[in-house]
């Protein structure tokens, strides 16, 4: 599982056995892996790449099972997710530039105020 890119990729590639199956999902260095096809046939091993927005948008029937999965499991308590931040929905500029610019971990939340 490779969420790096770029020479991260072509390291990890360098790391699997025969019959291994890399799965890249995210490309946070910012470059791009270099791979030949003589690194992959002759040793039976797999590059796939994988996105969950691109899947959510195309397929979304391939995630319905998991996100139910998962959401059972935020609900009883046995998942917990990290937030970061919580900002109100007026901050959503500020969310966004701290996605963009990666000064963020765990997840931002918006909220709206009631009136």
């Amino acid at each position: 599982m490779d969420s790096v890119g770029g020479v991260i990729t072509e390291q990890s590639l360098g790391c699997l056995a025969k019959f291994g199956r890399l799965v890249v999902f995210g490309n946070s260095s910012g470059s791009y892996a270099e791979m030949q096809t003589k690194d992959l046939h002759a040793s039976c091993r797999q590059v796939i790449g994988f996105s969950l927005g691109t899947t959510r948008k195309e397929r979304p029937e391939l995630l319905k099972e998991t996100a139910s999965h998962v959401f059972k499991l935020i609900e009883e308590g046995k998942l917990e997710v990290h937030i970061s931040k919580k900002l109100s929905l007026e901050d959503a500029p500020l969310a966004h530039e701290l996605v963009e610019s990666r000064n963020s971990t765990g997840k931002i939340l918006l909220y709206v105020h009631k009136s």
